[in-house]
C-alpha cells in the first residue's frame, strides 16, 4: 500500500497571521524526519510569492510543492474567464520560483468543478487532490454547498487516471530528419518534430495522464479531525477500516493544525499536540510494508 501525506499551508484560522510557518510547520517536518518520509505540500501562490525561501528549502529536503488556489478562493464561484485567469497567475508565480511547471493542484474546501479540472489540464497539471468522496463531514461544514456535496460524496475512491494529455518539452541537440520516432526506455514511443535546425527538436510525449487523487474517507475523511478526537484504540479500528477499503491511502491536514489554536473549540479540547502524537502513532502503526510517498511519485512512476 502506498500512502500520501498531504498538508494543506496557508493563513493561520481565525487568523492573518502566518504562525503556522515558524511554529508549526517545523513541529511537523520533525515527525516526518523521524521516520525519513516525505509529504506534499498545497500552497496557494500568493503565500509561495511572500515566502519563496522558505519554500525553496522545503523542495530541497525532497518535499513536494503543489498549488492551493492563488489566495485560497473557492473555485466553484468563479466565472470561467477568472477561475482560467487565476490558474495561469498561480503557474506563472510557481514558475518564477521553482523555475518548473506545477505538478498538482487542490482546490480550497473542496470546490473543485469541471470546468476547473479542464482548465487544469490545459495548462498542463498532472494530477487533481480536491476530491474527498465518501464524506459526511463536507455537508456539516458546508450545508450550503450541498450539490457540490453530492457530487464529491459519490466520487470515485481510488486514485483514478481521468484522462491522457500530452505534454511539451524541448529536447536540444536531436538530430533527426522529420518525422522521425524515437525509443526511449523512459518515455516508450516519442514523436519528434522540427523545432529549429540550431537547437533541436520540440518532442511530444504521448504517455502522460491526468489523474484525480482523492483523500480517503469512510463517512469521516483521513484529515486532522479523527486524529485529534479518537482515543488510540478507536483511531487504530478507523485505519483498519481505511486499509479494507482502499488500496491506497491520502492523509491530508492544514498547517494551522500544528499550533495553538486560542479561537478553536476543537483546539481547545483536542489540541495540537494530541493531534501531533496520534500523527505519530498512526506513521509507526502504518509504517511497516508500506510505502510513504509525495503524489509526484505516483504520477512518476504511473507515466514511466
Amino acid at each position: 500500500m502506498n500512502i500520501y501525506l498531504t498538508f494543506d499551508v496557508e493563513q493561520d484560522l481565525h487568523s492573518e497571521k502566518y504562525v503556522s510557518l515558524q511554529r508549526g510547520i517545523p513541529l511537523l517536518l520533525g515527525l516526518l524526519n523521524k521516520y525519513n518520509i516525505l509529504a506534499t505540500f498545497f500552497v496557494p501562490a500568493k503565500l509561495l510569492n511572500k515566502f519563496p525561501n522558505y519554500f525553496l528549502n522545503l523542495e530541497k529536503q525532497g518535499h513536494e510543492i503543489a498549488l492551493h488556489g492563488l489566495e485560497h478562493e473557492r473555485f466553484d464561484n468563479l466565472p470561467l474567464i477568472e477561475k482560467e485567469k487565476r490558474i495561469k497567475e498561480s503557474v506563472k508565480i510557481y514558475k518564477t520560483i521553482f523555475n518548473k511547471n506545477p505538478a498538482g493542484f487542490r482546490a480550497p474546501q473542496h470546490s473543485i468543478d469541471e470546468e476547473t479540472l479542464k482548465i487544469l489540464e490545459k495548462n498542463n497539471f498532472l494530477y487533481d487532490a480536491s476530491y474527498t468522496p465518501f464524506n459526511i463531514l463536507q455537508f456539516l461544514f458546508f450545508p450550503r454547498r450541498f450539490l457540490l456535496f453530492i457530487h464529491g460524496f459519490f466520487s470515485s475512491r481510488k486514485i483514478k487516471k481521468i484522462k491522457k494529455t500530452m505534454g511539451y518539452h524541448t529536447l536540444k541537440g536531436a538530430v533527426c530528419k522529420a518525422p522521425c520516432f524515437l525509443d526511449d526506455p523512459k518515455l516508450k514511443t516519442v514523436r519528434l518534430t522540427p523545432h529549429s535546425k540550431e537547437s533541436g527538436f520540440q518532442f511530444m510525449d504521448i504517455n502522460k495522464n491526468f489523474y484525480e487523487v482523492p483523500t480517503s474517507s469512510f463517512l469521516i475523511p483521513f484529515v486532522s479531525l479523527p486524529l485529534r478526537i479518537f482515543p488510540w484504540i478507536l483511531l487504530k479500528v478507523y485505519l483498519n477500516i481505511l486499509k479494507l477499503t482502499h488500496k491506497n491511502l491520502v492523509f491530508y491536514a492544514h498547517s494551522w493544525d500544528f499550533i495553538e489554536l486560542p479561537k478553536s473549540k476543537i483546539d481547545r479540547y483536542f489540541n495540537y499536540r494530541r493531534l501531533l502524537n496520534n500523527l505519530d502513532k498512526t506513521i509507526f502503526y502504518l509504517y511497516k510494508g508500506n510505502n510513504f510517498l509525495t503524489i509526484n511519485d505516483l504520477v512518476k512512476n504511473e507515466n514511466s
